[in-house]
C-alpha cells in the first residue's frame, strides 16, 4: 500500500481508545509526546452498558462507556490528538525507525506504536441476544459475580472453565444452571460428576431463544435438544465461549504472537519488534480488567517514553560528535 511521506510525523500512534490506549496516551501526553489515538467505532467491551462496580474510586460503579469518555476528554486535556477510524496498514519500520499507517481518509508517521486493540467475544446467539449484552447476558465472573447474588444464572459452555465458573457461582447464588450449548455433552464424566455433586444442574442442548420481563432483562432461555424444546428459568446467562485477540496489526508487524493468537509483551509492555508495544486485553488470555488494562497502558506507555528517549539521546550524541568533527 502506497503512503503519504509528507504525512504527520508523530512520536506515538496508540491504536485502540479502550482503557489501555487511553490510559497509555494520558501517560504519554504528560510525557510532553506528540500522540495520535486512533480508535474505530466498531462495537466492544467499551461500549457495553453494563456498570463496573470493581474499579478503584467509584463505589456507586460506572459505564464503560462514561470511564472512556472521562478518559478520552483527560487524554485530549494533555494534548493527545483523536481519530475515529479504523488503522488498516501499518508499515515495519523504515532506515530511519519511523512506521506509517493508514485508516480511512488518515494518513501518519509514527516512531513508535502502541497496540491496544482488544478483543472480539464470542457470545451465545440467538434471535435478539444483543440487547442483554452488559444488562444480563455476562461473560465475567470477577466483574458481575457479586450482582449475582440471589439471582438466577445459567451459565453456557462445555468445558472446564464452564465448570469452574459454575462451581465458583456458588459463592453468590444457589440456582445455577449449566447450558452446553451444543448438541452433545463435552466435560469428561469427572466435571459431570462435580457439578453433580455441588448440586448444579446441567442441561444439553444449544440456547435458541429468550423471554425478557422488560428489555434487557431475561426472564427464561429457550433450550433446543433433540428436536423439542425446553425453557430455563433465568435472570442471568453468563456466556463462557471464549473470544479471539484483534490481532490483524501486530500480525502485518511481524509480532511474536502466543498459540492462542495473544500478542507475547513484557511486563512494560515490549513486544518482540523494537518500537512496537502492546497492552490490554490483546496481551493476555485471562485477567481481561478493566484495572488491568489501565495499568498496563501506564507500563508500556513508560516504557515507549523511554526508547524514544534513549533514541533522541543516540541522535543527540551523534550531532555532538559529528559537530566536533566539523569544528576539528
Amino acid at each position: 500500500m502506497e503512503l503519504n511521506q509528507s504525512a504527520e510525523l508523530v512520536d506515538a500512534l496508540v491504536v485502540g481508545g479502550g482503557p489501555a490506549g487511553l490510559s497509555a496516551a494520558i501517560y504519554l501526553a504528560r510525557w510532553c509526546r506528540s500522540v495520535a489515538v486512533v480508535n474505530c467505532d466498531r462495537p466492544g467491551r467499551s461500549d457495553w452498558p453494563q456498570v463496573n462496580h470493581n474499579y478503584l474510586g467509584f463505589p456507586e460503579g460506572i459505564t464503560a462507556r462514561e470511564l472512556v469518555e472521562r478518559g478520552r476528554a483527560q487524554a485530549e486535556g494533555y494534548g493527545a490528538r483523536f481519530h475515529d477510524a479504523e488503522v488498516a496498514y501499518v508499515s515495519r519500520p523504515d532506515e530511519d525507525g519511523v512506521f506509517k499507517a493508514e485508516a480511512p481518509g488518515l494518513t501518519l508517521r509514527a516512531r513508535a506504536i502502541l497496540l491496544a486493540t482488544g478483543v472480539r467475544d464470542r457470545w451465545v446467539e440467538f434471535p435478539g441476544y444483543e440487547e442483554f449484552i452488559g444488562r444480563t447476558i455476562h461473560w465475567c465472573i470477577v466483574c458481575d459475580g457479586y450482582e449475582m447474588q440471589g439471582q438466577r444464572v445459567v451459565i453456557a459452555g462445555n468445558d472446564e472453565h464452564t465448570a469452574e465458573m459454575a462451581v465458583q457461582m456458588l459463592r453468590f447464588t444457589q440456582d445455577v444452571t449449566v447450558v452446553t450449548n451444543a448438541g452433545s455433552l463435552g466435560m469428561p464424566p469427572a466435571l459431570v460428576k462435580r457439578l453433580d455433586q455441588h448440586r448444579i444442574r446441567l442441561a444439553v442442548g444449544r440456547i435458541v431463544g429468550a423471554r425478557a420481563r422488560e428489555e434487557g432483562a431475561l426472564a427464561a432461555l429457550t433450550i433446543e435438544s433433540g428436536g423439542e424444546t425446553t425453557e430455563v428459568a433465568a435472570d442471568h446467562l453468563f456466556s463462557v465461549q471464549g473470544s479471539e485477540p484483534n490481532n490483524a496489526l501486530a500480525r502485518s508487524l511481524g509480532v511474536r504472537l502466543s498459540a492462542d493468537g495473544f500478542v507475547e509483551a513484557g511486563t512494560e509492555g515490549m513486544t518482540s519488534v523494537p518500537g512496537v508495544f502492546a497492552a490490554g486485553d490483546l496481551t493476555r488470555l485471562f485477567s481481561h480488567q478493566i484495572v488491568t488494562a489501565a495499568h498496563e497502558g501506564a507500563a508500556a506507555a513508560n516504557a515507549l517514553n523511554y526508547y524514544l528517549f534513549e533514541k533522541d539521546e543516540e541522535a543527540f550524541r551523534t550531532a555532538r560528535g559529528q559537530a566536533s568533527t566539523d569544528a576539528d
